[in-house]
């Protein structure tokens, strides 16, 4: 049987401590590197920068009054050796013979293989760096031509030795030693504790959401001390709101979908036995069995049809075909829909016109609804009225009843799914609640602004609001 390896490689904790502890290696092998290993050729280009920025700070003060003390001051201050010659090879600075004993001049030899070559190669300076033939060490020597003075030409040689940093080197070894050691160990204790501690809480979100997959709606996310975790946990808390409203609002649609199918079902089939058993030979009651069965029917179609436009919503199917479309000839071929109402006693009234930019067809959609809206609630006075008001570059779609009015705290609740003014589990023959749910998204689909104004007793004003074409002024009953 193989072996379970116990170490996940790929979580975050291994991961982090893996980084952590490789940067802390990281920086060990450089300190090495810099102080140890190259810390001899560090040296000598430090000691070359110092010593050829002397004798180019003395060269430019050549001629000047100043000139033999600012030899004096660096060769002190710098622990270097600064000597002038003139062009025969011989020594014009400085001229006191404890200097000869402490800083040996160059030999003619020297004089004429570092000096000769700036005058034949026309240069003003040069830098030579040469090793001791019985010394583990080495000296640079910067020559630089000064200028001419009196017919005479004069040169500077500024001179460094090298000491060798063979002990410092042990030093810094025998520490960096010492400090390896505990820089690993203390970069795997803190690596390790932080890599927990980042982890545990998403180890904590994992569990809870794998509680959350298992069914249990009611976990909460915590919040953590970190700013994007947080923001993880507020994100996946709203995930879980919305999850379980969309469980709620599935079993209330299973709820309402049986409920709107099985009443009307039961009145069909109650009807049916009534004119099968009772007024089969009366005509007037078997047509009125039959009215009620045919209405509910209807109601059914209807029903089933809003059940087919919500999908489609729902599922982003729907695209905008966008066109310049007329409000009052469209108004016009709704309302022929409902002509048989019109001898019911029905007046419907149409204010103005104007040209839309929008889908007719959906658009069509939305004002059949907002009729049958305001049909369905207008109560005892059947007249509805349909303003088309155009300002400067918007147009406003208006359909107004005279019937009950909405509730003030009820307004924003009628554009969702099933809301038909009282319980949703109570069927009215007012319609199926899905009308307003349709027209919000049609309308959300375009950028519309819509709502409904609206007051007990009075009546309601359902509108939309878009861009607007050409408008004419008018009042028409149909």
């Amino acid at each position: 049987m193989k072996r379970q390896n116990i170490v996940d490689q790929k979580s975050i904790r291994v991961k982090f401590w893996l980084y952590f502890s490789g940067m802390a290696i990281f920086i060990l092998i450089l300190l090495w590197l810099l102080q140890i290993v190259f810390i001899n050729s560090f040296y000598e280009s430090m000691k070359i920068r110092d010593t050829e920025k002397v004798g180019r700070l003395v060269t430019r003060q050549f001629g000047k009054k100043d000139f033999e003390e600012t030899l004096l001051r660096y060769s002190f201050e710098k622990n270097l050796s600064l000597q002038v010659y003139n062009d025969q090879g011989g020594l014009v600075f400085p001229l006191n013979p404890l200097d000869y004993i402490y800083r040996p001049m160059l030999s003619k030899e020297d004089f004429f293989t570092y000096f000769l070559p700036l005058l034949k190669d026309n240069k003003t300076e040069e830098t030579y760096v040469a090793d001791y033939k019985y010394e583990d060490s080495s000296s640079i020597l910067y020559v630089s031509y000064l200028g001419e003075q009196a017919g005479e030409r004069f040169f500077l040689a500024v001179s460094a030795s090298v000491d060798p940093v063979d002990s410092t080197v042990e030093i810094l070894k025998n520490q960096l030693i010492i400090v390896s050691f505990i820089s690993i160990l203390l970069a795997f204790i803190i690596s390790y504790y932080l890599s927990s501690r980042l982890a545990k809480p998403l180890s904590d979100m994992a569990m809870t959401a794998r509680a959350l997959g298992q069914g249990d709606f009611s976990v909460q996310f915590k919040e953590q001390e970190y700013t994007e975790m947080n923001d993880l946990a507020k994100t996946l808390n709203y995930a879980t709101g919305e999850l379980t409203d969309a469980l709620e609002m599935r079993k209330d649609l299973i709820a309402n979908v049986s409920h709107d199918f099985k009443t009307p079902l039961t009145v069909i089939k109650s009807y049916g036995e009534m004119i099968r058993d009772i007024s089969g030979d009366n005509k007037e009651l078997r047509e009125k069995h039959t009215q009620t069965i045919l209405e509910e029917v209807d109601y059914l179609t209807n029903f089933v049809n809003d059940l087919l436009d919500l999908s489609r919503v729902e599922s982003g199917l729907g695209t905008l075909s966008l066109t310049d479309v007329n409000l009052k000839d469209l108004t016009k071929e709704v309302l022929a829909r409902f002509k048989n109402l019109k001898e019911k006693g029905y007046i419907f009234r149409i204010h103005g016109d104007g040209t839309m930019v929008c889908d007719s067809n959906k658009i069509r959609q939305v004002i059949y609804n907002f009729i049958s809206n305001g049909i369905n609630y207008s109560q005892n006075k059947k007249e509805i009225d349909i303003y088309i008001i155009s300002e400067g570059n918007m147009i406003t779609y208006c359909v107004r009843d005279y019937g009950k009015g909405i509730p003030k705290e009820d307004q924003d609740s009628i554009w969702e799914r099933f809301y038909r003014g009282r319980d949703h589990h109570e069927r009215q023959m007012v319609g199926t609640g899905l009308g307003l749910f349709i027209c919000k998204n049609i309308l959300e689909l375009h950028g519309y602004r819509y709502g409904v104004k609206s007051e007990i007793g009075v009546g309601s004003t359902f509108y939309f609001q878009g861009p607007s074409g050409e408008n004419a002024s008018e009042k028409e009953e149909v």
